[in-house]
């Protein structure tokens, strides 16, 4: 791209750009701190705390043990480039919404790439958990992740969390309770994280299928605190999501269908 084509927008959005230079400094310089970031754009250091706390909810960036923000999972986290994806998720969205109302919890809707789930939509509902939209989690310390691992060969789970060299490597015993929590799936047809991936939420998943079978997502309900998810309410909830899931797969487009094991599959966190 020629200099002449790159040009300042006529009409910048100051937080919009002010946020971009952060992920841009934090990018080149690997950390910064409140102090730091206000120097650079020239702001209060109460606004650029407010800009920081903004780009860690959406996983842009993280806080060390020093305090200081450092790349988050969003930083590096690569196109997903899954087509059907949006079709999911449009089909999704009416019954997300409808399942957080009968259950007063929030849903969300999410793919997962390799190691990590990233959340595509999410109906949230007063009183609930926040909006997860855009966020790059861990597939093994959440529920949707669960969920779509369990359809996953025992073999390929071991080549993800056990090989030497590779990037997703957990330790064993972190593997052992991961398997422990596929097993439950497997059996159950449903999964549960508490306060595996945010110390104080609680999730609960259920895959979703396209009509030939395929792995294709999951529905997750998730709140603060176990709540009803893992209380006397279980049952009732869990008979909720299974009927939503049974919804938008009879409603799936005949087109929409899963990639090739192993590559980006859908869930939610």
């Amino acid at each position: 791209m020629s200099s002449s084509e790159r040009m300042p927008p006529a009409y910048p959005t100051n937080a919009l750009d002010r946020g971009l230079r952060l992920i841009q400094l934090v990018r080149d310089e690997g950390r910064v701190r409140v102090t730091d970031a206000a120097e650079e754009l020239g702001v209060a250091a109460s606004s650029a705390h407010r800009l920081l706390q903004t780009l860690v909810y959406r996983d842009f960036l993280v806080q060390d043990e020093t305090h200081a923000y450092v790349p988050g999972p969003a930083m590096s986290a690569g196109a997903a480039r899954i087509a059907w994806s949006r079709g999911l998720r449009r089909t999704a969205a009416p019954h997300m919404s409808r399942l957080g109302e009968l259950v007063g919890n929030s849903t969300n809707l999410a793919i997962r790439v390799g190691s990590e789930v990233r959340v595509l939509a999410s109906a949230t509902v007063p009183g609930s958990t926040y909006d997860w939209r855009g966020s790059v989690l861990p597939a093994h310390r959440t529920a949707s992740g669960k969920a779509m691992l369990s359809l996953l060969p025992d073999p390929d789970l071991e080549g993800m969390y056990l090989a030497e060299g590779v990037d997703t490597a957990v330790p064993v015993a972190e593997f052992d309770r991961l398997m422990d929590g596929i097993g439950w799936v497997r059996r159950t047809g449903w999964s549960v994280s508490k306060g595996e991936c945010e110390r104080t939420v609680t999730a609960i998943g259920i895959p979703i299928r396209s009509r030939s079978g395929a792995p294709l997502g999951a529905m997750t309900i998730t709140t603060h605190g176990p709540s009803s998810l893992v209380g006397p309410g279980l049952d009732r909830t869990v008979r909720y999501m299974r009927q939503a899931c049974a919804r938008i797969e009879a409603e799936i487009e005949g087109d929409l269908e899963a990639p090739v094991p192993g590559e980006a599959v859908a869930a939610t966190a």
